[in-house]
């Protein structure tokens, strides 16, 4: 007697996988996957928008100097009272440094700031990773050659969450303490 089976519905058709979602860590930011790149395309595979190693160095780059060149308002807000709105976008940036704001303070003020800033608002860097110095005096001279005498330079070095291993990167700045810009210098492999 053989016995029989009720089939299931598609039980002879290979089963669809699920298709391989892309890490958030390797996705471009959602404003770049918002922008079309190809209107005239209906669909886009899901291959088209993840990034390679070298454009998530870019997209970290240019969202670091968004992120630095962006005055928070930190200091009018109680992070003890009211965590979540200081970790939230409406305190997105830095809290001002140029003027006497900065005269008042030391490098590890400012390293902590800067800090601050990037473990709330930039997610793709491995905090532990994260060192902020300052640099050579002959370097930022270099660099800066016929700009203010008012800069401070300083270096930004961590590790970008990457599949398979994290990605290196050292982004050197500098603070022009008369306008509070911060001009990323340069940016590479640590």
């Amino acid at each position: 007697m053989t016995e029989h089976r009720k089939r299931q519905p598609g039980a002879d058709t290979p089963t669809a996988r699920t298709p391989r979602r892309a890490s958030s860590y390797l996705m471009p930011t959602l404003l770049d996957r918002l922008r079309d790149d190809a209107p005239h395309r209906q669909t886009e595979a899901p291959e088209e928008y993840t990034v390679t190693r070298k454009q998530m160095r870019d997209i970290v780059q240019r969202d670091l100097a968004y992120l630095l060149n962006t005055t928070s308002i930190e200091d009018r807000i109680d992070r003890g009272r009211h965590p979540q709105a200081a970790a939230s976008t409406v305190n997105f940036g830095v809290p001002p440094l140029a003027g006497t704001f900065i005269a008042s303070r030391q490098w590890n003020d400012v390293e902590k700031m800067i800090s601050r800033a990037i473990g709330d608002f930039e997610p793709r860097l491995i905090p532990d990773s994260l060192l902020i110095s300052p640099r050579t005096t002959a370097d930022a001279d270099a660099d800066s050659a016929g700009e203010h005498h008012n800069v401070l330079a300083f270096e930004v070095r961590g590790l970008i969450h990457m599949d398979p291993y994290p990605l290196e990167f050292m982004v050197q700045s500098s603070l022009d303490l008369e306008t509070s810009e911060i001009r990323i210098t340069g940016m590479r492999a640590g």
